[in-house]
């Protein structure tokens, strides 16, 4: 009997210290664990370079090192996340990353280098300029320029459109993933009698710009507006944005402004290709 106290009382200590090993050791594996994921979720980011702009699922897994399930589940969080974007041979880097990458102290905004490309098109044109970048399923206007010659703007900054009634979201639409068409195709709300609301019509315009090179817009987003936009590629031929002018009463002279548009963008693209952005 005299023994017995003893070994209940240790039989109880250690049962009472094992739960807390075994604590201890959980929350450094789940450390490990998310740590583990945060790393492997940045290797996979980091596959994209200049020369990598688009790739498949397993060319990421490879450059990686990671098995393709994983990298399949990691691409699908950074997709929802916004971090990568479908594009139709397979992953690109998300809006996302890009209005992140904008904050950083190496990087100008893209409002700023846009706005002396801006100021010519405006001097040339005296129209008011947009600038236009994707966000989700709409355009963001990031950056506008107008004068006293060119009448009152109908948006202000960091307002949205649709992408099948404005002339930079059919850019966007013309130039950007399957995937976006088809999401965009499915909800096709009608802003005035003119808006586009047919996917079949949809596509036929889409297919228009894409021969084109330049997107327009009659009266689709509102009435007495009149939309007239380009793409800008980066030299890797990366969508990041849409160049454009708006009119009222009548559509602007194509043969005139749409050669303005594109030196602009050109030189657009090029600050932001060869001064702002990793090579």
């Amino acid at each position: 009997m005299a023994n017995a106290a003893p070994a209940g009382r240790t039989a109880r200590s250690a049962s009472t210290a094992r739960p807390k090993i075994s604590k201890a050791a959980g929350g450094s594996a789940s450390a490990q664990q998310a740590a583990s994921v945060t790393s492997r979720a940045l290797a996979l980011l980091g596959t994209f370079d200049a020369e990598h702009c688009v790739q498949s699922l397993s060319a990421m897994a490879r450059r990686a090192g990671l098995p393709v399930t994983t990298a399949h589940r990691l691409a699908g969080e950074l997709v929802a996340w916004g971090g990568l974007e479908k594009a139709n041979d397979g992953y690109r880097v998300g809006q996302r990353i890009w209005r992140l990458g904008l904050l950083a102290p190496a990087q100008q905004n893209i409002a700023e280098v846009a706005a002396p490309f801006m100021q010519d098109v405006l001097f040339v044109t005296h129209n008011v300029v947009n600038l236009f970048i994707l966000d989700g399923q709409e355009v963001l206007l990031v950056e506008r320029m107008s004068g006293t010659g060119a009448g009152q703007p109908f948006r202000r900054v960091g307002a949205r459109l649709p992408l099948h009634a404005s002339a930079a979201g059919k850019i966007m639409l013309a130039y950007g993933a399957k995937e976006l068409f088809t999401a965009v195709s499915q909800r096709l709300e009608p802003h005035t009698p003119r808006t586009i609301t047919s996917p079949a019509t949809l596509a036929t315009e889409i297919e228009r710009v894409q021969a084109l090179g330049y997107a327009t817009t009659e009266e689709e987003a509102g009435p007495d507006n009149y939309g007239l936009a380009v793409p800008v590629f980066l030299p890797n031929k990366q969508l990041v944005a849409a160049l454009g002018i708006v009119t009222r009463s009548r559509p602007a002279s194509v043969g005139s402004v749409v050669p303005v548009l594109n030196i602009a963008a050109r030189g657009i693209a090029r600050r932001l290709g060869v001064e702002h952005l990793p090579q």
